[in-house]
């Protein structure tokens, strides 16, 4: 059964203009983004440090970063090192093991690291990591004099 559209951020309407027909659409309750990098748990081995790293800095580089994605970085995170480990033992014994009868089998690690996968493909939209999601995204770091239609947008209204 179709769901329908997926919901988009208040940044990305507001930077679309949805809220200018129709103000009162806007959710003034929506949480805001705080920039704070969230506390990286200390359980955490050397792959998911290592993912976690890279995560938090690609985030704060795109202006998304925020202390309420701590759960979902660690879904993502430990979904890598699962990934990582199951790819490790299937790169050591192959794709395929062979049964007392000597009849081929799948490794039971490549299912692992194929459901793995899966977990970290559907996160990565959330991030923003994909094209497609970056294509929606917006950023808060964007500044004035980077964003060409921003100073044309500041003559606009001066003129009003």
């Amino acid at each position: 059964m179709p769901r329908g559209r997926k919901r988009l951020s208040q940044e990305v309407h507001r930077a679309n203009g949805s809220y200018r027909k129709n103000p009162n659409r806007e959710n003034t309750s929506e949480p805001k983004l705080d920039g704070l990098t969230p506390e990286m748990p200390d359980w955490f081995g050397d792959d998911e440090t290592q993912m976690w790293d890279q995560l938090t800095a690609d985030l704060r580089s795109l202006g998304i970063m925020s202390s309420d994605l701590r759960e979902i970085l660690i879904a993502y995170c430990t979904s890598y090192a699962g990934w990582k480990l199951a790819r490790e033992e299937v790169m050591k014994t192959g794709g395929l093991l062979t049964n007392e009868k000597g009849e081929p089998k799948r490794h039971p690690a490549a299912a692992d690291m194929h459901k793995h996968r899966d977990t970290m493909n559907k996160l990565l939209p959330e991030f923003g990591l994909t094209p497609a999601s970056r294509s929606r995204l917006v950023s808060m770091n964007v500044d004035k004099d980077e964003n060409p239609f921003a100073g044309l947008l500041d003559k606009l209204q001066s003129r009003n």
